[in-house]
């Protein structure tokens, strides 16, 4: 390929092809050395990707140890190749630069919201072609200065947040110890992750793996999570929105999640797969493919809040229809409760104050469910709301047992359309 060499102003030399420019921190002055602040070093390399043609690929890489504020990326077509270690400042550092008091901006990786533009099918978006890619790691500094935060009530930031990007891909790094969320992907479309590792200590709090808020088009696969809440989670985007979210049309937008696959995942002593919590709106067209989750590891902080398996759940006073979700070939060991709806989800402390209305569960089907709960007898709950019956639940080619090989059974509250074939087990209502 015919390569060309432009010449910065600080006679930094970036060889490119046709379509692409690397740069590295160390060329705006990161020493790299996972000792110094490379917070401006890093933010002037994004910089120069922001002053490139819109059809040139920047391409920032890090192949050695940098420590850092804040990172956000502030035009489409930037791919951050991680090979070395890319961490957060410490707590008292981080927040002298991001003032945690008003995070905006606050989460270690994001992005501006550039110039937006309305798609076919009415999703907004406002970036293109955001990468993550690399074999490095990507991780907080001091974890323990931010997991307290959840008991005293201070703001932590997520390890990446993306908003309104069109074609995210997210590959081959490891993701450790995030202060709080791991991976919020939000109103995004065309998303494929894919490939990599997100590893935090099973009583690390609200470590959640991936959140697809909203959005439209994405694929998760090959995937390990190990992490203190839920592995993987869809929730509609407007959920807290309720002057326009409390009684939403179907395919209104402004209220609307799903469209996901996920498939061929590893899910090792989180909260589970989980649909919700739901306060209002709709999440359709949701499916779990190919899923080992294990439970029961030292530190796990599975309960019935947090059962560790397939979870659908939605918050008291709740509005809004959850459809179209397939749990399919998922092998279960150990886990709290392999199987779960929950019409009235409010974890300690409960904030959220009760009300006469629920989400709708409707066309919610599990096939082919195996392995093994930890309790001695719930291995699956279908806890449905008073106010909201659940309807047009299947069961088909489901196995599974309680702990130390015994009998699972199966608790059945406000269901009214329950279909389970002769061969599963359990079969019926206890």
């Amino acid at each position: 390929m015919h390569l060309k060499c432009l010449a910065t102003t600080l006679l930094i030399v970036h060889c490119i092809s046709a379509a692409t420019v690397t740069v590295k921190p160390e060329d705006f002055g990161a020493l790299g050395d996972g000792k110094s602040d490379d917070t401006v070093a890093i933010a002037s390399a994004l910089d120069s990707c922001a002053s490139l043609p819109d059809d040139t690929e920047c391409r920032l890489v890090f192949d050695s140890s940098y420590l850092s504020g804040p990172i956000v990326l502030k035009r489409s077509k930037t791919t951050l190749e991680v090979n070395g270690h890319l961490a957060m400042l410490p707590r008292r550092k981080y927040c002298k630069i991001n003032s945690c008091s008003e995070p905006l901006h606050g989460s270690f990786i994001s992005n501006d919201a550039g110039d937006c533009e309305t798609l076919a099918d009415e999703y907004h978006t406002c970036m293109s072609d955001i990468k993550i890619v690399g074999e490095g790691t990507i991780s907080s500094t001091n974890p323990w200065q931010w997991w307290p935060c959840k008991y005293t009530n201070c703001w932590r930031p997520h390890l990446v947040v993306f908003n309104s990007i069109k074609h995210v891909e997210i590959t081959g790094v490891t993701f450790k110890d995030a202060p709080n969320h791991n991976i919020e992907m939000d109103s995004c479309v065309t998303s494929r992750l894919h490939d990599f590792v997100i590893t935090a200590p099973y009583i690390s709090p609200n470590t959640d793996g991936v959140n697809f808020y909203g959005g439209f088009d994405s694929v998760m696969e090959n995937v390990v999570i190990d992490n203190g809440d839920d592995c993987v989670s869809v929730v509609p985007i407007g959920e807290t929105n309720s002057d326009v979210c409390a009684h939403p049309e179907l395919e209104d937008i402004r209220c609307s999640g799903g469209h996901v696959v996920f498939r061929n995942l590893t899910c090792n002593g989180g909260h589970g797969l989980s649909i919700g919590g739901i306060r209002h709106g709709n999440v359709r067209n949701v499916t779990f493919d190919n899923i080992l989750a294990t439970g029961g590891q030292k530190g796990s902080t599975q309960d019935e809040a947090a059962g560790g398996g397939c979870r659908v759940k939605s918050y008291p006073n709740s509005t809004g229809i959850v459809s179209d979700i397939s749990y399919n070939n998922i092998e279960f060991q150990g886990v709290y409760l392999p199987i779960q709806l929950l019409g009235h989800y409010c974890p300690w402390p409960c904030n959220t104050p009760d009300g006469e209305s629920a989400a709708l569960f409707t066309n919610i089907k599990f096939n082919n469910i195996r392995g093994y709960g930890k309790q001695r007898n719930t291995v699956v709950e279908f806890k449905c709301s008073e106010y909201e019956h659940c309807t047009d639940i299947v069961m088909q080619d489901v196995s599974l047992k309680a702990r130390d090989d015994a009998e699972g059974h199966m608790t059945c509250e406000n269901i009214d359309s329950l279909e389970i074939d002769v061969d599963s087990l359990p079969n019926q209502c206890s």
